[in-house]
């Protein structure tokens, strides 16, 4: 799987399909990860330009950089990548939980659309049979019409 970045977010499509998400919803959502990605981004880039720029002034501890500093500097570095962590594994049973309530409300739709479709088929096969039953009644009252029009024919 590719790294997920910033730029791999806000480049990421997703397929349109009926009833599905609110497009605007899901790219406002993947705007605030991107945000807060970037902004964490930013932060450790900071942390990284600041133990850079107090490494080269004191390359060993006992020149001027205490032991409790460098160990400040590290639980700062460890906690920035817990956030980091944390975020992506936020965003990732989030993104879960979208798609799994999706596909649970397109089962539900598809369910319903089945029984409509059998309640359909069940009123047009009603109709039919309606339709041949009228029709033959029909044609019976002609052919009853017919023969009382013989009939009366035979009269004159």
């Amino acid at each position: 799987m590719e790294k997920i970045t910033v730029d791999l977010i806000s480049r990421k499509e997703f397929s349109i399909s009926s009833k599905g998400y609110n497009q605007t919803e899901v790219d406002n959502f993947l705007d605030d990860i991107c945000e807060e990605m970037e902004r964490m981004e930013n932060e450790i880039m900071e942390l990284r330009q600041k133990t850079t720029a107090v490494r080269p002034a004191a390359p060993a501890p006992v020149s001027g950089v205490s032991a409790e500093d460098e160990n400040s500097f590290r639980e700062i570095l460890e906690m920035a990548r817990q956030v980091k962590d944390d975020t992506i594994r936020k965003a990732r049973e989030d993104a879960e939980a979208i798609r799994a309530k999706a596909e649970t409300e397109a089962a539900e739709r598809l369910d319903g659309l089945e029984e409509e479709q059998k309640a359909l088929k069940q009123e047009v096969a009603d109709l039919k049979a309606a339709a041949a039953d009228y029709r033959a009644k029909f044609e019976a009252l002609l052919q009853a019409q017919q023969e009382a029009l013989e009939k009366a024919s035979d009269l004159f």
